[in-house]
């Protein structure tokens, strides 16, 4: 029998000490960045009106933690900054103000599987940027989730680059019938490719026929638009291309293009995502640990027509990527006898300023579990002076 007392339900998790330095970090870092590109950070409640994430394309409505106020009111845990970054938008502020550049960092809430492993409460990074809709706009963010990634200790990673007209048009484009298009669709977002080759036989154009049956292996550098350029002659899907070609060049021109690699194989949601879709992957991870893109149809919802742009970091999945490193700080214990305790607060009080941990020994003298708590140095002070432990 599971005595609740002594645990957490599942999804929620304590962060111990060497987790909470770690995340702190993080977070710091990630947010420095934030503010040296100009993104000033803003917060929201942590539940509101069902009204602001119900319909809006993004967290589905069965994964969203619901309750009803004692007015009768149906209330929400935040599931997702996106929209209520749009609704602050939409209501404080107009055209006048634009570009708006957010930031923030908040613990989110999903009711996630609990097969899948993932947390229900979660700490996610991100920016947005509102009011403008131009190629420079895009690549601001994907530099400015670049850099972030690089702040927050992750090296080895690739943003995998891809864009929502061209899949989209592609399908439509497809001489089939429409249960066709929308089984495609499926299928794609499910990456069940087999399904999308056996529904590619219905479609006429070979042209079309050779990009879904091509789907799983669009993905790379930018030597994949190139294997499908010839294919696609005009209209959105054509665009699509022209645009992530043009703006691959701007990350080449500041050096960041190393970073960027392309998947043509994303498709978003219809009411949710307008231009690029773009997802960042670590080495050694299954999953993405940024997830960003533009939704130009975000900010109208709420009675303002503002196009936007963002990206979301998620904090947890960052801090598996790192191990934590008690050497990348120095963690000193100070040791003393009653004799020099202000000697020794002094000490410990100099050694912070200049950077470092300092721990008061203050159960006796015993330094046993010194190691267990990442302290890689131990300084005694005693009537004799100040010597460091061998």
């Amino acid at each position: 029998m599971l005595i609740t007392k002594l645990h957490t339900p599942e999804g929620v998790k304590d962060y111990l000490p060497e987790e909470c330095a770690l995340k702190s970090e993080i977070e710091k870092n990630v947010s420095r960045v934030f503010e040296s590109f100009g993104y000033r950070r803003i917060t929201s409640p942590t539940f509101e009106y069902n009204d602001v994430f119900a319909n809006m394309g993004g967290v589905k409505d069965r994964r969203t933690y619901k309750f009803l106020d004692r007015d009768g009111s149906l209330l929400v845990l935040r599931p997702d900054m996106t929209p209520a970054i749009a609704r602050i938008a939409a209501t404080a502020y107009s055209e006048k103000d634009i570009p708006l550049r957010f930031s923030y960092i908040e613990n989110m809430f999903r009711s996630n599987e609990n097969y899948q492993g993932k947390l229900r409460e979660f700490t996610q990074a991100g920016i947005e940027l509102i009011g403008v809709n131009s190629i420079d706009a895009d690549a601001e963010v994907l530099a400015v989730a670049i850099d972030s990634l690089l702040s927050a200790g992750v090296e080895d990673f690739k943003i995998d680059l891809g864009h929502a007209q061209f899949l989209s048009s592609i399908i439509e484009d497809a001489d089939t019938d429409e249960k066709t298009k929308v089984l495609v669709q499926q299928n794609i977002i499910n990456k069940n490719y087999a399904a999308v080759n056996e529904l590619a036989e219905k479609i006429e154009n070979e042209n079309i026929r050779y990009i879904l049956r091509e789907l799983p292996f669009l993905i790379g550098g930018s030597s994949v638009i190139e294997r499908v350029r010839g294919r696609v002659k005009d209209g959105a899907a054509a665009y699509a291309l022209d645009y992530l070609s043009r703006l691959y060049g701007i990350m080449k021109g500041i050096g960041l293009s190393r970073y960027i690699s392309f998947d043509l194989g994303v498709i978003g949601s219809m009411d949710y995502y307008t231009g690029i879709i773009f997802r960042g992957y670590a080495k050694g991870t299954g999953s993405s640990i940024l997830d960003g893109g533009r939704y130009d149809n975000m900010v109208v919802k709420f009675g303002a027509d503002m196009p936007a742009v963002g990206f979301s970091i998620k904090i947890n999945d960052i801090m598996h990527t790192r191990i934590y490193s008690a050497n990348q700080i120095e963690h000193i214990l100070v040791v003393y006898s009653e004799d020099s305790r202000t000697a020794a607060f002094k000490l410990a009080e100099k050694l912070r300023a200049e950077g470092s941990i300092a721990e008061l020994c203050i159960n006796g003298g015993d330094t046993s579990d010194a190691k267990a708590k990442g302290i890689n140095k131990i300084i005694y002070v005693d009537a004799t002076g100040i010597r460091e432990a061998e």
